[in-house]
């Protein structure tokens, strides 16, 4: 079903965006994080703010990246933010469940053992985010047990 999303642009220091990710999102979040050689993955707000990352929770995402030594971030949610500028455009988005990758494949091989909800393997909600009819990006929501899914055999 689709919905009407709302995208803002932000800036600042890693705790200023840790403060919004806070009071935009609520609790409880998910994360992950990564730089160059690292990707980890976990619950809660990260201890760092690596090169880019996201946290996210079923109320939206955000998600940013370092540029020039400063964090740039896009914040996405379903309830328009007061205080905020959307970007421009007429934005919409469709829930979608994804497939997340066997940890347990070689060929995959993390540096973490589970995904934050303890599973090795599973399913992940997110939200593809359409601006003017076109597909503009994935945002993150929940990890989803098998028996949320409908359609989907069980693993």
């Amino acid at each position: 079903m689709a919905e009407q999303v709302y995208i803002y642009s932000l800036q600042g220091p890693a705790d200023e965006l840790r403060q919004k990710a806070d009071t935009y999102l609520g609790t409880p979040v998910w994360h992950w994080v990564a730089d160059p050689a690292r990707l980890d993955v976990g619950e809660g707000l990260p201890e760092t703010w690596e090169d880019q990352g996201a946290v996210f929770n079923e109320r939206g995402e955000l998600r940013w990246w370092r540029q020039n030594g400063v964090y740039e971030a896009l914040l996405v949610t379903e309830e328009p933010v007061e205080g905020l500028e959307p970007l421009p455009g007429t934005w919409w988005g469709e829930t979608q469940h994804l497939f997340l990758q066997d940890l347990r494949e070689r060929r995959v091989n993390p540096n973490f053992s589970t995904y934050p909800d303890g599973k090795t393997k599973g399913r992940i909600e997110a939200c593809v985010c359409y601006r003017d009819g076109v597909a503009m990006l994935v945002s993150l929501r929940k990890f989803v047990q098998t028996s949320e899914v409908s359609g989907l055999r069980k693993s």
